[in-house]
């Protein structure tokens, strides 16, 4: 089951790269790329750079003599990670902007976290990398090695350094920021994890084998809450709009419910005072830097 080029590794390979495809296509259609226009375009080129190895990859074992070599695919991959490394920062950039959209002094704040934090997180990266286990590998698949290392330690504590920000200053997420935050997160967390566990214990190859399917099977699950999160974005916008023209209910209201009681009063007077503060922050900050 778990061995290269089984049905389930086609699976894995290939159909993160197709979901990704369609995904890209709902976005469009539903309009949500005028708010995450690098999310589409993160979505197309995952895709299909994630299907041209794939491809590459039947080439190569497939036939006889193979159609393309060994090291040409870990060039063309490794050609791919960079993509993926610029597009996933501005990815991250994104999402930190619809953050802080409605609070432009602390927009400015967190860019200036971002460019303090950012050479920080790079550094420490090339420090792990330094002092992980040397790769027994060709110099090609060690350099790829490396590279998806270090993007996944800047990525994770990118995505950190943007969830205490936020919980510090009680900062509503939105749905899709939040699901989109929630994918690159979880793969990886679980891509540094596996790697931890690659470098520094005595693995055998069938186990490093397990651990990559362990990487594609989370992948799989971050495009699927990808998914998720897309077909419910409209909805719950359409359901804002609806509230917006006046049909709300006594209980989601935060009115008296049948018998009398205030059923969310005290919980909207709490969100009220942290918009508040919010909004003295933000005015504070703004007459501090025109200063």
């Amino acid at each position: 089951m778990f061995e290269r080029h089984s049905p389930l590794w086609h699976y894995l390979n290939f159909g993160p790269c197709v979901l990704l495809l369609v995904l890209a296509v709902i976005v469009y259609r539903r309009s949500l790329h005028r708010q995450f226009p690098v999310f589409l375009t993160f979505a197309v080129v995952q895709g299909v750079a994630g299907l041209a190895l794939y491809l590459m990859s039947l080439a190569y074992w497939r036939f006889h003599p193979p159609l393309i070599s060994g090291v040409l695919w870990w060039q063309a991959n490794f050609v791919r990670l960079l993509i993926e490394v610029v597009l996933k920062f501005a990815l991250i950039g994104e999402i930190l902007s619809q953050v802080l959209q409605p609070f432009p002094a602390l927009s400015k704040l967190g860019k200036l976290m971002v460019r303090v934090v950012g050479p920080a997180l790079v550094l420490t990266a090339t420090w792990i990398v330094a002092l992980s286990r040397p790769s027994e590998f060709a110099p090609v698949i060690a350099n790829s090695h490396r590279l998806d290392l270090a993007d996944y330690v800047i990525q994770c504590g990118m995505l950190l350094c943007i969830v205490l920000f936020a919980a510090y200053f009680h900062l509503t997420w939105g749905r899709l920021a939040s699901g989109i935050a929630l994918g690159l997160g979880l793969a990886g967390s679980v891509q540094l994890g596996t790697w931890a566990i690659w470098s520094n214990l005595a693995v055998s190859f069938h186990q490093i084998t397990v651990l990559d399917f362990v990487n594609m099977g989370v992948y799989l699950l971050s495009v699927l809450i990808w998914f998720y999160y897309v077909l419910t974005t409209k909805a719950t916008l359409m359901d804002k709009l609806g509230d917006d023209d006046g049909h709300y209910d006594d209980h989601d209201s935060g009115g008296p419910d049948l018998a009398g009681h205030d059923s969310g009063g005290e919980d909207s007077y709490v969100e009220d005072a942290r918009q508040h503060d919010l909004v003295v922050w933000n005015r504070e900050l703004e007459r501090l830097l025109k200063r």
